[in-house]
């Protein structure tokens, strides 16, 4: 950049027009972190030469900046271009409009102005403030809950991003007021919270970030509007602190903000007797701007004065009178002056009367100057690249560590998800609530607009409930009309039935909740600080444990509820569903799994799947493609149910051994005869050692098919099967096809029949049917009904089990096979498995339907160690004995498990795939795999053999493997 000639500069400054201290700069190092504002630290050639360009009133009127609302109209406009048509004003400040309303204001302005304006805004959570279809950030005093530092930065980031392709560049924010006072009625969610550490880091980074964009900063309002109970826009507060109070506390973000480059401090309109006991107030004192916060905090930047329109100063001052003592008190940018042209005049008659010299004027010009060729005219190519992923992570993460539980009777986790359930939302909508928790648990919804109207319609329905998620919606977060909560709101909580376990989520401004009493009835209560669909999704997923809370308040709501309390709930054990930026992954690292699915779907490997894939317990993406059949007329969706034929080996059969070894009722060193005896005694089959028998290496036959003896003509036997159930024939088999009931004991007769083999591996399914009968005979249950009351229903994995006709509609169940050869039907609703359809649908090798997220959320049971939602289900040690390879290298099964190969290539799983990781494949194009040490679980669930199960193509384009590596690639 051209340096100004030396001379010139010499004589400018020996003019006396401006210090040198005011002149020292760090040439062209924005980023330089020496105390001066970043616009500071660049050098002031363009900002001098506009300064000798510039008449004494031009100078003056560069500190005006005037409202400007788009939406007021053309005739409003005229008036703007005139003052700065005519008076030159330096700045304007924009109010409500729309993107495209204040895009086109400002251009319009800026090419009336021969300066460059200065555009600000009050943009304390994005120019959302004013602008209305402009994305909403959270409000500050979420962010201070959350104290999440990084994720603070990157929205600031957004803001700063989102104000330079607006064309404004002053941003009235951070708010760095510490609100120590609950009854404060024009701080308060503002503010990041009463911890001045804690606010002084999120004021550091909400600077950084938005200077990272050379958006102009300002911290607001000094000397502190915390501690006060009048709004300043109808009177002027009086803050009662000592000077040293205010000093080693409330100043403390001022310095932090200092050190990090802030552009500008504003000035609050508020009497502070320790500063300035002549009454005056902050913004209008030259003792609290020139002696305190100039001298004694070395604030170099600009002072702006708070809106000079307030009634805190228009009941004690004209309008005129107030610029000028707000000028002359060492303000730099006053804000809304009423009368611009008249408060010109009286500025430059005060420079005349030797009231302010022409070198201070200078100082205050050449501080906007400077402000406005940083903002404005220079070119920093030094901006961060913004990544849209990790700014909607940011806001998520903020969402989420911002809820703060302050009461959990041992509630949170939710480990009942059975019984009876309401959601009821009052006050607004609640739907993003209601979806996450539809995810654990089933519930009946109700809505009222308001606790009074919910109590009137519904009280006698409440009784009903075994558990109540009550959710209070405030549309509002401003402390009028009790912050917006739902009218009877504290009644009603009063009102509810003792014997149903109530969960509160409050889903507003926290300032409402001024002590525990009408919380007395509750089990749990939760505090969202504001209303959004991410903060109600997490606050469902919280309460069902998908992660765990730490946070703090961030303020004092009451003696009961100070600053830094906070109940920490129990470490996450059900599956979260999240963004893949929580891992530090871009969608686009994971996109390739579309392509490979894609692909598969276009070669008609299958018609449609569910992918699912989650690391350390976070599902990172869930997606449904394609079609439950090829003629494309139901789409799959996440809730869309999969045969999962052999996979039910490990989610049925092994998972109920690992349980009854737990209970000390099974060993896998013992033998078949040790437990079914009467069904094995004086055959081989007797001492068939468990353990080979569920590694495939006990010379069982692979597969025999026992239906083919029961047809006659190829057609059911009618003396086997019926079409409709009666007498002994009731053990369904397909549609409208009924077979013989125990038929069961005929195929254990086949299986008997069948001489062993030599001990090696082999896979089989019929060591399965002696799996269902040790089950059934240890636990005294069938087995569907075993694995549901043990594990399924108490996990809330509503999809996964036998018999989903059951409970769900056939639109929601994927058709498997047009059978021509034994059922003469396509097998749609009923297991696919010929052998499990023959008892019932329910094999201990086949017969288990589920949805994608629900085998998941089995799987992570197991990653878990045992445990979900809270409850223990299996040992670890247990889960770890099963999960291992039990004969390597010769037979690289696990016991019920499939297992990666020991060596070489192929199997059922990529090669970066640990050892130590475990699952199963399906016959009908399915695979589920855990890997403890990556933390790494991933489903894949299609129904491959729709229309044919001669459809191999799944298995020679290797998808559900090629699908694991990009997984691996990604999440390793």
């Amino acid at each position: 950049m051209k340096i100004l000639p030396v001379l010139a500069l010499f004589v400018i400054l020996s003019s006396g027009l401006i210090s040198w201290s005011f002149y020292s700069t760090d040439d062209e190092n924005p980023g330089s972190s020496n105390g001066l504002p970043a616009y500071m630290r660049l050098s002031p050639q363009w900002a001098l030469e506009k300064l000798e360009s510039l008449t004494l009133e031009e100078k003056i009127a560069q500190s005006f900046m005037v409202e400007v609302t788009p939406r007021k109209g053309e005739n409003h406009l005229k008036i703007i271009d005139s003052l700065v048509d005519v008076h030159k004003i330096g700045g304007i400040i924009t109010f409500q409009g729309t993107t495209d309303e204040t895009k086109s204001t400002i251009n319009r302005l800026q090419e009336k102005s021969t300066i460059p304006l200065l555009v600000g805004i009050d943009g304390e959570w994005g120019s959302n403030m004013r602008i209305s279809d402009q994305p909403r950030y959270p409000f500050q005093l979420t962010m201070g809950a959350a104290n999440q530092l990084e994720s603070t930065r990157k929205i600031a980031q957004s803001i700063g991003s989102e104000l330079n392709d607006l064309g404004i560049h002053l941003n009235f924010s951070p708010v760095v007021d510490l609100n120590t006072n609950p009854k404060n009625p024009v701080i308060g969610f503002r503010s990041f919270g009463e911890n001045p550490s804690k606010v002084a880091g999120l004021t550091r980074e909400m600077i950084q970030g938005m200077q990272d964009f050379s958006v102009l900063t300002c911290m607001k309002h000094f000397p502190g509007h915390g501690d006060t109970e009048l709004d300043s826009h109808k009177d002027l507060p009086t803050v009662n602190k000592s000077k040293r109070e205010l000093s080693m506390v409330d100043w403390l973000p001022y310095r932090q903000g200092r050190l990090v480059g802030a552009s500008a401090v504003m000035m609050g309109h508020l009497n502070v007797p320790a500063l300035d006991s002549s009454g005056l107030p902050s913004s209008l004192s030259a003792t609290t701007i020139k002696d305190i916060l100039r001298k004694e905090l070395k604030f170099d930047g600009l002072v702006i004065s708070d809106a000079l329109n307030m009634q805190a100063l228009t009941k004690h001052y004209g309008d005129v009178e107030i610029v000028k003592k707000a000028y002359l008190a060492g303000n730099d940018i006053l804000l809304y002056p009423s009368k611009v042209k008249e408060s010109i005049a009286i500025i430059k008659k005060a420079v005349e009367n030797g009231e302010i010299s022409e070198a201070e004027i200078n100082e205050k010009t050449l501080r906007i100057l400077r402000a406005k060729f940083y903002a404005i005219v220079y070119q920093n190519d030094q901006k961060p690249t913004l990544d849209a992923e990790e700014i909607e992570y940011a806001q998520t993460n903020i969402y989420e560590k911002a809820l703060t539980v302050i009461k959990n009777d041992s509630a949170i986790p939710v480990r009942e998800v059975l019984g009876r359930n309401l959601i009821i939302n009052i006050g607004g909508d609640g739907s993003a609530f209601n979806k996450a928790a539809f995810r654990y648990t089933d519930a009946d919804t109700l809505y009222a607009e308001t606790a009074k109207d919910a109590w009137a319609i519904h009280k006698f329905q409440f009784k009903n409930y075994d558990n109540i998620y009550l959710n209070l919606i405030a549309p509002s977060v401003l402390p009028r009309n009790n912050f917006s909560y739902p009218e009877g709101w504290k009644e009603l909580l009063r009102e509810m039935p003792d014997n149903s376990n109530l969960y509160v989520s409050i889903f507003g401004n926290p300032y409402g909740i001024e002590d525990s009493y009408a919380f007395e009835k509750a089990k749990a209560v939760v505090l969202a600080y504001q209303n959004t669909k991410t903060g109600q999704d997490r606050a469902a997923q919280l309460i069902f444990g998908a992660f765990q809370a730490k946070t703090v308040l961030p303020i004092t709501l009451s003696a009961e509820y100070q600053e830094g309390f906070g109940i920490e709930t129990p470490e996450a054990s059900r599956l979260k569903f999240t963004v893949p930026m929580e891992l530090g992954v871009s969608r686009s690292q994971l996109s390739e799994i579309d392509s490979i699915v894609d692909k598969g779907i276009k070669a008609k490997a299958f018609p449609g799947c569910q992918v699912v894939v989650a690391k350390d317990g976070k599902v990172v993406y869930q997606k449904a493609f394609g079609h439950q059949t090829y003629d494309n007329k139901l789409a799959v969706d996440d809730n869309t149910i999969y045969d999962i034929a052999s996979i039910t080996k490990i989610v049925a059969s092994t998972a109920s051994l690992m349980y009854l070894q737990d209970q000390h009722e099974f060993s896998l060193d013992s033998t078949l005869g040790d437990f079914i005896g009467e069904v094995t005694r004086s055959t081989a089959y007797e001492n068939i050692n468990l353990r080979d028998m569920m590694t495939h290496q006990a010379g069982l036959v692979p597969w025999i098919p026992f239906y083919t003896s029961t047809l006659v003509n190829g057609r059911p036997d009618t003396m086997l099967y019926s079409n409709a159930p009666y007498a002994n024939k009731t053990s369904i088999v397909a549609n409208h096809l009924y077979m013989q009931d125990n038929y069961e004991d005929e195929i254990l007769k086949v299986i008997l029949s069948k001489p062993l083999r030599a001990k090696r591996y082999k896979y089989s399914d019929l060591g399965y049917y002696f799996v269902k009968k040790i089950v059934e005979k240890s636990s005294g249950e069938d087995l569907n009904d075993f694995v549901n009351n043990t594990f399924y229903a108490p996990m809330g994995l509503k999809t996964l089990g036998y018999h989903p006709l059951d409970k769900f509609e056939l639109k929601q169940i994927a058709p498997t096979e047009q059978d021509t050869y034994y059922r003469h039907q396509l097998v749609h609703g009923y297991v696919h498995d010929m052998g499990a359809a023959m008892i019932n649908g329910v094999g201990g090798h086949a017969g288990v339907f589920s949805s994608g997220t629900d085998l998941a959320g089995f799987m992570q049971m197991l990653l878990n160690g045992g445990e979900y939602g809270g409850r223990t289900y299996l040992s670890k040690s247990t889960i770890d004995e099963y999960t291992a390879c039990q004969f390597c290298p010769k037979n690289r099964r696990g016991a019920g498990f499939d297992k990666p190969v020991y060596t070489g290539t192929g199997g059922p799983a990529t090669e970066a795939a640990s050892k130590s990781s475990f699952g199963h494949s399906g016959f009908t194009g399915t695979l589920t795999w855990a890997d403890p040490e990556y933390n790494i679980n991933y489903v894949f669930l299609s129904n491959r053999v729709y229309p044919s199960a001669e459809n191999w193509k799944l298995v020679k384009m290797d998808i559900r493997t090629e699908i694991q590596r990009v997984i691996y690639e990604a999440l390793k």
